[in-house]
């Protein structure tokens, strides 16, 4: 959840924004997908999965796709699929960049996301070559 930046702020900012909307099991992008946009969810819960496992559950004022703003032409490396109804915001470069730049709190809560993320993932890994 986007904690330093009100996601209210983040939909002032990207007014022009796309909105993207989501009917439950419809996929948002499948893993090694072109990707070209990150996604504030405005509403409802998604799942991000590797194969057919469950890394995270987004709900509500969440970020989906930021890697794809920070490593410019990769592909996606998850699949997110909509677990309800789901509403998002799509900020492709151009609005990330006018962002980062009129709202600097928002690069830290990318940050911090990701860094969570990873700590997420440097856990399971750990757990997982214990279970060995």
């Amino acid at each position: 959840m986007m904690e330093d930046i009100a996601s209210e702020e983040i939909m002032a900012a990207c007014s022009g924004a796309k909105t993207v909307v989501l009917k439950p099991g419809e996929f948002l992008f499948r893993e090694g997908d072109d990707a070209q946009a990150m996604y504030v969810v405005k509403q409802g819960t998604l799942r991000i999965l590797s194969g057919s496992t469950v890394l995270e559950t987004v709900h509500e004022g969440g970020l989906i796709g930021e890697m794809a703003i920070i490593e410019e032409d990769t592909p996606r490396s998850a699949t997110v699929i909509a677990g309800t109804y789901c509403e998002l915001v799509e900020i492709d470069v151009p609005h990330f960049l006018a962002l980062v730049r009129d709202k600097p709190a928002f690069s830290l809560t990318v940050l911090r996301v990701i860094s969570r993320r990873l700590r997420v993932m440097n856990r399971r890994y750990r757990e997982s070559t214990r279970a060995r």
